[in-house]
């Protein structure tokens, strides 16, 4: 019975999750109206709060960015059988740009460094969405929500 709980319990969290916006690339999540938020505005409504959302791979990622430059949090690998969280840390900080510039790292015994990387958030309606790039409009989106 337990098998039969795996498939049940990826699509229940499939159907609570909220629904993603059309938007996958930037030129169309510019052309729906998102604007760009500033280095001040990322601050105001995402530092210190719950951020959720899917990996490029496909997995889920909740974490917070903290007003010391601390990342902290959880995700779910896409090839995870266990749904078994694992922990995020790292680093984050306000790039010369304005972008938003991160360090992460991935697990607990078997770490996963990810290479640094300075982003672009934007804002559609309640929704943000991060990109590498401000101005490819062909660059993929990656949707995050504040959790509840």
């Amino acid at each position: 019975m337990i098998p039969r709980i795996k498939p049940l319990l990826a699509i229940a969290l499939w159907l609570c999750a909220p629904l993603a916006l059309a938007q996958d690339k930037l030129g169309e999540l510019l052309d729906a109206g998102a604007r760009k938020l500033s280095a001040e505005e990322f601050r105001q409504e995402l530092v210190q709060r719950v951020i959720v959302g899917p990996t490029m791979s496909g997995g889920t990622l909740e974490v917070l960015y903290a007003n010391s430059g601390e990342i902290q949090g959880r995700g779910i690998a896409v090839a995870s059988t266990s749904f078994t969280p694992t922990p995020v840390s790292g680093e984050w900080r306000i790039g010369d740009t304005g972008k938003i510039c991160s360090s992460m790292q991935l697990g607990g015994t078997n770490t996963v460094i990810l290479p640094s990387r300075c982003q672009s958030w934007f804002k559609l309606a309640d929704q943000y969405f991060l990109s590498d790039s401000d101005s490819d409009r062909q660059a993929r989106v990656l949707r995050r929500t504040i959790k509840q």
